[in-house]
């Protein structure tokens, strides 16, 4: 029965193992993700691009400044003598240099146009943050899940060892004739399958890895270690939340967002409604040419004060109008529908916190518990007095505790963070 293992446990050993990836802390790679991390890039160049339409929206309120050449070639000249200078009323050709300048005065609808921009922009870089902040606190789970992920790989090999110190025992008990064979081919037949679980663990672990490095930019596996995670102040934190949910409204930067958003189409409306008013616009050019105008000299100036009122605009003001106030009524809609669901990102943070620390506890207790059983079934086993069925099923318990136990540790840090996010706070230690 030897020989049938010895290929599979060579053919283990032989496997070439992986390098491991480089490892960061928590902090190290969240001051990474917030350079490099391609969606956080690409909320940042989105609030940038908003900024940009603020900067045209306030194009219409500056003045202009604009220079120009122009030559020309008549088919004739004409002139006239004028006492005694020559009046040149078409040269045969000029050349002329311009320098001009124009100065809006009054222009009511852009005032609002540039108000609605920046309020864009507002909640353009608002919603950065929000994602800033959504990446960061995803990214800190899915450390704490691999992290998790690298216990029950821990759990997984310890449950290979426990598996193998079994056969060893069955052969002992088959060799002194105090047990049949049969309990050496359970003992095998409970190694190959706690092998199994570790090429599992092992793949899950790997995985979470290129994941994390993926978020971070990077084509190749992160490992990132966190914080140990506490069980101590689940309930105090879960009951402080429900105070401050009231607060979580004016820290989260999806509730501002929408309030800029609310502000950004109101201003529209009122963009529409100026349309109506005059606008006022001053202009001014100074310009020089190589052959003499009708006034003898060679430059001159000339200043215009423009007024124009559009009467009828083919109904463009009052489409926009309606435009505008529809877009009032979404904002208003989404502005209150964030709201409520801050309120209940909160509640069931809160919520999900306290049973997350209860469970950690429960595991904790049944760690323990399993512990001693498979200690005590190891003992039996060897003293003849349990089978190799008592000593599998009180491995396997273990195994399941070992691996809940994990898993709890990492629900709980998920649930502190999911909690904090929904608080307006960053991604806290655990």
């Amino acid at each position: 029965m030897n020989t049938l293992l010895a290929p599979l446990l060579l053919s283990l050993a032989a496997a070439p193992v992986p390098a491991e990836p480089p490892t960061l802390t928590l902090d190290a790679a969240l001051a990474e993700l917030d350079r490099q991390g391609l969606t956080v890039i690409q909320a940042r160049g989105r609030a940038e691009e908003v900024q940009g339409l603020a900067l045209q929206a306030l194009a219409p309120l500056l003045p202009t400044v604009g220079a120009g050449v122009t030559w020309l070639r008549n088919s004739d000249d004409a002139g006239a003598a004028l006492g005694p200078r020559q009046l040149v009323i078409q040269p045969l050709h000029s050349a002329t240099w311009t320098l001009s300048a124009r100065a809006p005065l009054v222009v009511p609808s852009a005032w609002f146009d540039l108000a609605q921009a920046r309020h864009a922009a507002l909640a353009a870089a608002r919603s950065e943050d929000a994602v800033q902040r959504a990446v960061r606190t995803g990214f800190a789970q899915s450390a704490h899940q691999a992290a998790a992920n690298e216990e029950v790989v821990d759990a997984s090999e310890r449950a290979v060892e426990n598996a193998a110190a079994l056969v060893k025992s069955a052969e002992r008990r088959v060799s002194a004739g105090t047990a049949a064979p049969l309990e050496v081919t359970r003992a095998r037949a409970e190694l190959l399958r706690r092998q199994s679980d570790v090429a599992g663990a092992r793949a899950d672990r790997d995985r979470a890895r290129l994941a994390l490095g993926i978020l971070l930019g990077r084509a190749a596996p992160v490992r990132v270690s966190v914080p140990e995670v506490s069980t101590a102040g689940g309930a105090a934190a879960a009951a402080a939340a429900e105070v401050e949910a009231t607060g979580a409204l004016a820290r989260r930067p999806e509730v501002a967002a929408q309030g800029e958003q609310v502000k950004a189409a109101q201003a529209a409306v009122r963009s529409a409604w100026a349309r109506l008013a005059p606008q006022l616009s001053a202009s001014a050019a100074a310009f020089t040419s190589d052959a003499p105008y009708p006034t003898g000299k060679k430059d001159g100036w000339r200043v215009t004060l423009d007024a124009t009122w559009a009467l009828y605009d083919g109904g463009l003001r009052s489409g926009k109008r309606r435009q505008a106030e529809a877009q009032v009524v979404q904002a208003e809609a989404a502005a209150e529908a964030q709201r409520l669901a801050v309120l209940q990102e909160v509640e069931d943070g809160r919520r999900d916190l306290s049973v997350a620390g209860e469970r950690l506890e429960l595991a904790q207790a049944q760690a323990g518990l399993a512990a001693d059983t498979a200690a005590s079934a190891k003992r039996s086993f060897e003293a003849g007095v349990a089978s190799s069925l008592d000593v599998i099923d009180a491995n396997d318990r273990l195994y399941q505790a070992d691996t809940g136990l994990a898993l709890s540790r990492a629900r709980l840090a998920q649930a502190r963070l999911a909690l904090a996010r929904a608080l307006g706070e960053g991604p806290a230690r655990p």
